[in-house]
Order: C-alpha cells, then sequence, then structure tokens
C-alpha cells in the first residue's frame, strides 16, 4: 500500500517483439488485463490514462 493507505493506482506501457504497444493498468491494487495494440508509446500511454480517469471519477476517487 502506498503512503496514503491507499492503493498505487497507475498505467504501464510495453512494447512486444513486433513492435506495437499496449498498457496494463493497475486500479486500487487491481492489475486489469493487457489493451491494445497501439502505434506508438504515446498513443498507449494516453488510452490507459483515459481509462484509468474515467475509472476514478466513477469510483470517486479523490484527483491527483
Amino acid at each position: 500500500m502506498a503512503a496514503g493507505k491507499d492503493a498505487v493506482s497507475k498505467v504501464t506501457v510495453e512494447k512486444r517483439i513486433d513492435g506495437k504497444y499496449f498498457f496494463t493498468l493497475t486500479f486500487r491494487g487491481v492489475t486489469y488485463p493487457v489493451k491494445g495494440p497501439f502505434a506508438n508509446p504515446m498513443l498507449a500511454a494516453a488510452a490507459g490514462q483515459a481509462v484509468l480517469k474515467a475509472m476514478e471519477a466513477r469510483a470517486g476517487a479523490p484527483k491527483a
């Protein structure tokens, strides 16, 4: 757990052997399945952040 007793939420971007990018989302300590493919790491990160922001809004989490 993080310092504020809140589980960590983050987006991780990875590049596969075929050159495509994917993101994995961890929200409140739960890791969700890999999503993709994306053409570049910026698109993958932006998509992941958008999903994370939507999940935080739905859960009523405080905005950082």
